[in-house]
């Protein structure tokens, strides 16, 4: 009886932690995928932690029942910045946790950044369901991307052997969801 005891309540948390787990589909439907054009030249040799960092939307995006119009204001800064010395790693850290409308209102938002893409190169439709990015160094830019939906910035680009550069109109590609409801989307509950 004693083991039809211990068995019954291994059971019972084996389905419960099972049903924390499970995904919840209508939060990964706050999930919004935003395509942006740099506004600002972000340089790992000249930056600074703090510095500001703008994207502009280049369509509308349905954010939970928000319309955030094309040309509405993604907000970021520089989280951690690393310029390259004697041909070693560089590396910036960013995070966009704000969307400025035309009319000034701000809108507290979670960010992820999923594509570069230098000027004359194509986006990339991102993979649906996909928690992290690794996007590897490619030949039009050769910077690396890591990002992830739970992580508390936005993404980390990396470069070896050079510094990060990248300018005005670099399009990024960005998964985006309201500030409190982005850590639900990731993780399901």
């Amino acid at each position: 009886m004693k083991y039809l005891g211990i068995a019954t309540t291994a059971l019972a948390l084996t389905l419960f932690a099972a049903a924390e787990d499970t995904p919840q589909s209508n939060n990964t439907n706050q999930l919004a995928v935003a395509n942006t054009e740099l506004q600002n030249t972000l340089d790992t040799k000249t930056a600074k932690q703090g510095d500001p960092v703008t994207a502009r939307l280049t369509d509308s995006v349905r954010l939970a029942g928000t319309e955030l119009p094309r040309h509405t204001l993604l907000l970021g800064h520089v989280n951690t910045v690393q310029p390259s010395e004697n041909k070693g790693i560089s590396k910036v850290v960013l995070t966009f946790d704000q969307a400025r409308l035309a009319d000034g209102k701000q809108i507290a938002i979670k960010s992820t950044i999923v594509g570069v893409y230098p000027e004359g190169t194509a986006l990339v439709a991102p993979i649906a369901g996909e928690t992290k990015v690794e996007q590897e160094p490619s030949g039009a830019h050769g910077y690396a991307l890591t990002s992830a939906l739970d992580d508390a910035n936005s993404g980390t680009l990396t470069a070896n052997g050079k510094n990060v550069r990248i300018g005005i109109g670099t399009e990024l590609q960005f998964e985006v969801a309201p500030a409190g409801e982005a850590a639900a989307a990731s993780t399901g509950n």
